[in-house]
C-alpha cells in the first residue's frame, strides 16, 4: 500500500497488553513536549461518545491552536482490536482520506484541517474519546 502524507497520524492494533503502559508513554500518545505551550492558558478538554449508527458527523472541516486527539475504541471487550464499524475521516484542504475498522488513535497537528468524519457499515457501538485544548468549544454533535 502506498504511504499517505498523514500516515505517521494514525496509529492502528495499539492493543497488547503486555505493552500497554509502553505505550501510553509513546510520542504518538503523549504529544509534543510543548503541547499546552501552544494554547497558553489553556486547559485540557476530554468528551467521550457512544457511537451506535452510521452517518457523519455535523463537524466540517476546521484547524485548532494546538493538537487534538481522536481516540475510537472498540466496545468489545474481548477483542478491542475490533472497532466494530468502518471509520473515514479526511486531512488537510486535499481531503486525504483515511479508513479504518479497528480501534485507533488520530492525531491532528495544531493547524492542520480535519474532518468530516463518516461512521460506515457498523456491527456494533464503539466510542470515541475527543481530547482537544481548552478554551475552544466542543466540535462534535451527534450524528445526522
Amino acid at each position: 500500500m502506498t504511504e499517505k502524507k498523514y500516515d505517521k497520524y494514525i496509529a492502528q492494533n495499539i492493543v497488547h497488553p503486555h505493552t500497554q503502559q509502553a505505550q501510553m508513554y509513546s510520542p504518538f500518545l503523549s504529544g509534543n513536549q510543548d503541547f499546552w505551550r501552544m494554547a497558553p492558558g489553556a486547559v485540557g478538554q476530554f468528551a467521550f461518545y457512544y457511537i451506535h449508527k452510521t452517518g457523519m458527523f455535523a463537524e466540517g472541516p476546521h484547524t485548532h491552536k494546538a493538537e487534538e486527539l481522536l481516540m475510537f475504541i472498540s466496545s468489545d471487550p474481548k477483542d478491542m482490536k475490533n472497532l466494530g464499524a468502518t471509520v473515514e475521516i479526511a486531512f488537510d484542504e486535499t481531503w486525504e482520506k483515511y479508513s479504518f475498522n479497528y480501534s485507533t488513535f488520530v492525531r491532528f497537528p495544531e493547524g492542520v484541517i480535519h474532518c468530516p468524519v463518516y461512521v460506515r457499515n457498523i456491527q456494533r457501538p464503539f466510542f470515541i474519546g475527543h481530547f482537544w485544548p481548552g478554551g475552544e468549544p466542543a466540535h462534535f454533535d451527534m450524528l445526522t
